[in-house]
């Protein structure tokens, strides 16, 4: 047993395969999360990550290793306590509101067992938490994509389970409201106190949200850290290309010996005109609010590197095919063997 709230070891989880058999979709999966703490696993459609997520709330059994929800074991081989044991409450990606309901009812749905008096109270606190407070008597088609993931939200809470699930929490909503709901979300589940885990493909969401992210790839977790550690330090080539821009490009290119690559990030080079290093001008493209400037390095390794407008503005006057001059900058480059 661990300190942890949530404890996962070296868990393996699979369905009967058409053919007989089991197909194994996670396997030898860990990781802890402290009371308070947001959990998030990130991962391309298929990574294993939903599966991970449903083990834990007592939809699919494991065939090895153990989950443990406040020190409690909840599944093991042989082992599965079901969910409505387990502490753990669970926000869905329709959030699977009744229409028939108010928003009131719907929040008081898992409070079943309290008397109506302290169901009464106990939807107040959720509403009011949720920034809801005047909208109790409301149905579910009067309100906005945000009003109905808030109103989810504060059902999935007002039981008061030891762990929160969230299976892509923002699925549903447009790109400007989910980027907008992000950080609000993260506040309101700061502000509840609760323990998360999350599963998103969404690294933007990710990043605004968790405070651990597990990056998955094939039923495995590569690596599970806080996003500037990912960002800045991955273990994993695969972390490495899948988390934000960058290009693994070999060390020589860079002059940084013969070995191995570097992981390049769009801010790690800058034009200088008495700088070290020589690339081939490829393109010259308005992102808005700045600049990218596609080279091609020595050896033939394309990048895309971010720049300023004094220096677009002097580069735009260069044909496709010139020679730009640029300076590695004050960083350190993440090698992989």
């Amino acid at each position: 047993m661990t300190d942890a709230l949530l404890d996962i070891a070296g868990i393996r989880v699979g369905y009967p395969a058409p053919g007989g058999g089991t197909k194994v979709v996670v396997d030898g999966l860990s990781l802890s999360l402290g009371a308070g703490g947001i959990g998030c696993l990130l991962g391309a459609s298929g990574c294993g990550k939903t599966t991970v997520l449903r083990a834990v709330a007592g939809f699919e059994p494991v065939l090895a290793g153990r989950i443990d929800v406040q020190g409690q074991r909840v599944a093991a081989p042989g082992l599965s306590l079901p969910p409505e044991k387990r502490s753990v409450g669970m926000m869905f990606q329709d959030y699977a509101l009744f229409p028939h309901m108010d928003v009131a009812a719907n929040v008081a749905f898992g409070l079943r067992g309290l008397s109506r008096v302290a169901q009464r109270t106990r939807v107040a606190e959720m509403l009011e938490l949720v920034g809801l407070a005047d909208r109790g008597g409301a149905y579910p088609h009067e309100l906005s994509g945000g009003q109905q993931q808030r109103v989810a939200l504060a059902r999935a809470l007002a039981p008061g389970p030891a762990l929160l699930l969230l299976d892509e929490p923002f699925s549903n909503l447009d790109t400007e409201t989910r980027q907008q709901l992000a950080a609000e979300l993260r506040g309101l589940l700061k502000a509840s106190g609760a323990t998360v885990l999350m599963v998103t493909h969404d690294q933007s969401e990710a990043f605004a949200m968790a405070d651990r992210i597990g990056v998955m790839d094939g039923g495995h977790i590569l690596q599970w850290d806080c996003a500037e550690a990912l960002y800045r330090r991955p273990l994993d080539r695969f972390v490495a290309g899948f988390i934000g821009r960058g290009t693994l490009v070999p060390a020589a290119a860079l002059g940084l010996g013969s070995g191995g690559d570097v992981l390049l990030r769009p801010h790690a080079l800058r034009p200088d005109p008495q700088g070290p290093l020589q690339a081939e001008l490829v393109a010259l493209t308005f992102r808005g609010p700045g600049h990218a400037l596609a080279l091609r390095l020595a050896g033939g390794s394309l990048v895309e590197i971010d720049i300023d407008d004094p220096d677009a503005a002097t580069l735009a006057a260069q044909p496709p095919g010139s020679l730009v001059r640029l300076s590695l900058l004050d960083v350190a480059p993440v090698r992989f063997d």
